[in-house]
């Protein structure tokens, strides 16, 4: 079987490696600038709210939820500070109107600020302060909440459901994978469509559209229906033929659009990372967990360029915004530095739970294959799914690929926007 290996810290279109077999990057990304997601809230029944009291800090209501409240008894009361019900006003006067964004600091907030008066009533809880917020002089502020925005945030997992940050994706080996090809006319026109391809790049990291029409800006305009591109040095789109580089903080998802392909061999390879993770742990817990601490060198010293970056293999934990992100992997030997910050000893446990972790994403029964063929177009999971292809005969015809990239957090927008209106399924 050929190696496989996979770039890193960088998403890149393509190196020639002539006869051989490679991996890109499932890489780590980065939050490049702010976002404000849409507040669209799962659509679920409200329950009935009544205050129950209230101290120094906060405010208590008992919600009565019967169903909820025997599933999940802690719900049935909530607390809310006053702190933050300030800082929350929904009025115009704090929230701007057309963009959603806050008007004031949390540092406006006084850290004595508590209500005169408290009322809940006709599906609305109302607040009349006791004080404006610093530096300002306004005598009174009433601040109105929908009963459906406590419930939201009634308890942490209100909230991570009305955020989508509770769901978990599904991992696969090559017979587990299931193919399905979404017409573009459907993505492109119908918000159907568009679900079923986010949905299916957060389930599984990895989705195939058809009938992509074949020009130079088929795969631009595909990502466009999800976001807006994520330009690099190569700039809007790419023709898989350029050299390799390296990138700290590459997009999170990758398109590549087949536009011609004649030639004897070239699949495309795809690998499940996760699953490849879940297999290291369940078979040699403490090699995942060297994995997990271990900083791992990479570099790129090449053509004028000295890039370097130390990152571990396996990434958990570190995205604060959810449990359904919770996770990234960083496999790229071709870009692997030397490892100096290691001892001996250091040294023989990290080669150890390296060898291992290879050896499953090396494993034939993770690996899904697949020909594009004119028209078709992968979207993949940089940060999860590891994608390369078999060796090809140049001279047998014509291979022409076009890709482009996404930032992470269209398609969390989209996700959460989508599945707001029309639910969520993991079976996708």
């Amino acid at each position: 079987m050929a190696s496989l290996t996979r770039f890193t810290r960088a998403v890149v279109p393509n190196l020639r490696v002539p006869r051989s077999t490679y991996i890109k990057s499932a890489s780590t990304y980065g939050l490049s600038s702010p976002r404000f997601f849409s507040a669209v809230a799962p659509k679920i029944n409200t329950p009935e709210v009544t205050l129950s009291h209230t101290d120094s800090d906060a405010i208590h209501v008992n919600w009565h939820d019967i169903q909820t409240s025997q599933a999940d008894p802690h719900t049935a009361k909530s607390a809310y500070s006053y702190l933050w019900l300030r800082d929350n006003c929904l009025c115009e006067q704090c929230v701007h109107p057309s963009s959603r964004q806050k008007l004031h600091s949390s540092a406006d907030i006084p850290l004595d600020i508590a209500p005169t008066s408290v009322r809940i009533e006709n599906g609305e809880a109302e607040i009349v302060w006791n004080k404006p917020l610093r530096h300002q002089s306004d005598n009174v502020h009433v601040s109105r909440y929908p009963v459906s925005f406590l419930n939201t945030y009634r308890s942490d997992k209100t909230s991570e459901a009305f955020r989508f940050n509770q769901i978990k994706p599904t991992t696969w080996s090559r017979d587990e994978y299931d193919l399905k090809w979404v017409s573009y006319d459907d993505y492109m026109n119908t918000d159907a469509g568009l679900h079923e391809v986010v949905q299916r790049l957060y389930n599984r990291g990895l989705v195939f559209l058809k009938d992509v029409p074949i020009k130079d800006s088929g795969a631009t305009d595909v990502a466009e229906r999800i976001g807006p591109i994520q330009e690099t040095f190569y700039g809007r789109d790419f023709d898989v033929k350029n050299i390799a580089k390296y990138l700290d903080s590459p997009p999170g998802i990758q398109l590549l659009h087949s536009l011609q392909n004649t030639v004897t061999g070239g699949a495309s390879i795809f690998v499940d990372s996760y699953r490849a993770a879940e297999l290291l742990k369940e078979s040699y817990p403490e090699d995942y967990e060297i994995l997990q601490k271990t900083p791992v060198a990479f570099h790129y010293l090449n053509n004028g360029h000295h890039m370097y970056y130390r990152r571990p293999t396996l990434v958990t934990g570190e995205d604060q915004s959810g449990p359904a992100w919770d996770m990234h992997v960083n496999y790229a030997p071709q870009f692997q530095g030397p490892m100096d910050h290691l001892s001996p000893a250091e040294a023989k446990k990290f080669y150890r739970a390296y060898q291992r972790f290879a050896d499953f994403v090396e494993d034939e029964k993770l690996r899904f294959q697949l020909t594009l063929q004119p028209g078709q177009l992968v979207m993949f999971a940089n940060r999860r799914v590891l994608h390369g292809r078999t060796s090809f005969d140049p001279a047998s015809g014509d291979r022409h690929l076009k890709g482009t990239y996404l930032n992470l957090d269209s398609l969390k927008d989209k996700l959460r926007v989508l599945s707001a209106e029309y639910g969520f399924n993991t079976g996708v």
